[in-house]
């Protein structure tokens, strides 16, 4: 009998990319898909005979039900209300957890996490994924904990800035050779989908990193992007100094601290910088990071 997997928001990258490849996959499952907005919900999914879309939102707990469902992925999102990152990601994990333990039959939870998100301080919006992994960690039977690094699709942005004259792009990852754990939402929503089809138990919670097929600086994103262009790029680095306003531009100034820490914690002396080697639990995806561009660029 096909699995029945509840995905939730289903308007995230991540949900997006593993409801696809879900679909894709020969075992067939059914797909439920919560969104806050129905017309969310792409027509090539609307389409399929195995996907289901049902209103629901994480943020005030509606909708949440996941009765009959044998797994659920959940994707803790972010907030840009004003409201406190903490007490959000608080709110909206309990949510969750209750809807989980009102249903009977999910016997497995796929939890989207972050690296870093072990730590309980010095993360900045990161923190949304240690506090909701501290509260669904023994929220069903199994519980599986995904640790992706960046996406490799977010240096998307620099398709626009190289149009100025010179071409550059702008890197908050410094020094521009220094190397952080990248990975394609591609390689992304297929290790999700393989969580959550994969009939094997785990040991519960099972943390597991997911990064790209080697890690990346901002140099390696100045040569892709002039592999896939073919323009001349310079990086424009953003120092430790100035990143309050390169990230003041970009979101609400509640949350601007928020996003420096984070960034600040992956580069070199960071809360989480000694972090990125490989162990046991690492799972490496195949996208190169000029095969994401080159896919964006493409589009």
């Amino acid at each position: 009998m096909a699995p029945i997997i509840t995905v939730v928001p289903a308007s995230t990258k991540a949900g997006k990319e593993t409801i696809s490849a879900l679909l894709k996959s020969p075992s067939q499952p059914l797909i439920r898909a919560i969104y806050r907005d129905l017309s969310k919900a792409p027509a090539e999914f609307t389409a399929h005979p195995n996907f289901e879309a049902k209103t629901g939102d994480v943020a005030t707990g509606t909708g949440l039900d996941f009765a009959g469902s044998d797994a659920v992925f959940y994707v803790p999102p972010p907030t840009y209300d004003g409201t406190d990152l903490g007490e959000f990601a608080t709110k909206t994990a309990n949510y969750v957890k209750k809807a989980l333990q009102d249903a009977s039959t999910v016997k497995k939870l796929l939890l989207f996490s972050s690296m870093g998100a072990q730590y309980d301080h010095g993360i900045g919006i990161l923190r949304i994924n240690h506090i909701s992994d501290t509260i669904l960690k023994d929220a069903v039977p199994e519980v599986l904990i995904i640790k992706p690094g960046y996406f490799q699709e977010n240096w998307a942005h620099a398709f626009d800035t190289i149009k100025a004259d010179p071409p550059v792009f702008y890197s908050p990852v410094t020094p521009v050779d220094h190397k952080i754990p990248m990975v394609s939402l591609i390689d992304v929503g297929e290790a999700c989908a393989e969580a959550l089809l994969d009939e094997v138990k785990k040991t519960s919670p099972h943390y597991f990193d997911l990064y790209g097929p080697r890690h990346y600086s901002a140099t390696d994103v100045k040569l892709a992007v002039e592999e896939v262009t073919g323009k001349q790029v310079e990086i424009v680095a953003i120092d430790k100094a100035h990143l309050a306003g390169f990230f003041a531009e970009q979101v609400p100034a509640a949350y601007v601290q928020d996003f420096v820490e984070m960034t600040a914690s992956a580069l070199p002396g960071g809360t989480m910088a000694g972090d990125f080697g490989d162990h046991e639990y690492t799972v490496k995806g195949n996208v190169q990071l000029v095969e994401a561009l080159r896919r964006l660029y493409s589009a």
